[in-house]
């Protein structure tokens, strides 16, 4: 059967997570008892690379992967509550450590894997002439910004911001919207709905209507992606499999064609 994804960019009730986790847990009442599956949690914004790898890895081993993506909050939370699933992939070290003290996740079956670097994004002719975190505070600019207990990019740019003082001052005179995952923050930009946004670099794909502004490398927080084994697997061996697929060659291959830098 092909994979199946399902993407959470919206708040949902412990009703629905539990009904949800259910459905893609390994009772498929349409599936051979004895087929093998592996259910995985990533974070939204690693969508391109993590279908490319789940494709790869089910044609070397015939085992179908399906792969929730969310907000690495919503994730983190409906792995704890579920308490189902075989591979958790956040867009951050915060909810990777989260869960290994939770008891979540193998500490020793966790494998750092590439960066995760946050940027500004703005429309292509920047119309506001924004070269940097501070403009982002200038009268009249309008900023989208991932929500901090929900997203990755959304907890690290509150940190960048905070650093430099900015992040009251933009919550209260700049912040136009604010969303659930990374991806939903890239629509705003060539819509002019707002001047800019802090995404992760790695999210972006070539797109003639969006500018990368970098962020001063002594003000930026670089983030890690981690990937996780999770304590209630039901496929150990195989979840381990998946785990090193990611870091294989092979598999750092398919990062490093969208973008990505392995960490070495």
């Amino acid at each position: 059967m092909k994979r199946r994804d399902i993407i959470l960019i919206v708040s949902v009730s412990i009703v629905a997570i539990l009904s949800l986790a259910c459905y893609y847990g390994y009772n498929y009442n349409d599936q051979k008892i004895d087929e093998e599956r592996l259910l995985i949690y990533s974070g939204a914004g690693l969508k391109p690379v993590m279908d490319e790898i789940a494709d790869k890895f089910e044609e070397k081993t015939g085992i179908t992967v399906d792969i929730i993506y969310g907000g690495s909050a919503h994730l983190f939370g409906q792995l704890s509550l579920s308490q189902r699933g075989d591979i958790f992939i956040p867009g951050g070290k915060y909810y990777t450590e989260r869960a290994i003290e939770e008891g979540l996740v193998y500490k020793n079956l966790t494998k750092d894997v590439v960066y995760h670097i946050p940027c500004i994004i703005v429309k292509d002719d920047n119309p506001k002439g924004i070269t940097s975190l501070e403009d982002l505070s200038k009268p009249g600019v309008k900023v989208a910004l991932g929500n901090k207990d929900r997203c990755a990019i959304g907890r690290v740019s509150k940190e960048i911001l905070e650093r430099e003082g900015l992040y009251d001052i933009i919550r209260e005179n700049n912040l136009e919207v604010e969303t659930a995952t990374v991806n939903e923050l890239l629509v705003y930009i060539p819509t002019g709905v707002v001047d800019a946004a802090i995404v992760w670099k790695e999210t972006l794909v070539d797109d003639d209507k969006i500018e990368v502004i970098e962020i001063d490398p002594a003000k930026n927080i670089i983030e890690t992606i981690p990937a996780s084994v999770t304590r209630c697997t039901e496929n150990l061996d195989t979840a381990k499999e998946f785990l090193n697929f990611i870091t294989s060659e092979e598999g750092l291959k398919i990062w490093r064609e969208k973008g990505f830098k392995p960490i070495e």
